[in-house]
């Protein structure tokens, strides 16, 4: 796992996920955050490239889990 800022990047081998806020703000800290995501990017852009058999879609299940109803 990953972060940049307030982004949260997991890898995992089936998918990379991205979630929560990234401000690239007009100053030095932005360049820092967008130089960040660029790299990772074309980390993961270069990854999924070198792969000689890559599906056309991914079988990828929902990541879910067993839950009680909170209104039962």
């Amino acid at each position: 796992m990953q972060t940049i800022d307030q982004m949260t990047v997991e890898n995992d081998p089936a998918r990379v996920s991205v979630y929560g806020r990234l401000d690239i703000t007009h100053d030095r800290d932005g360049l820092d955050n967008a130089r960040a995501l660029a790299a990772l990017l074309n980390a993961v852009v270069a990854r999924l490239e070198a792969e000689s058999a890559l599906p056309e879609h991914a079988q990828i299940a929902p990541r879910t889990h067993p839950m009680t109803n909170p209104f039962a």
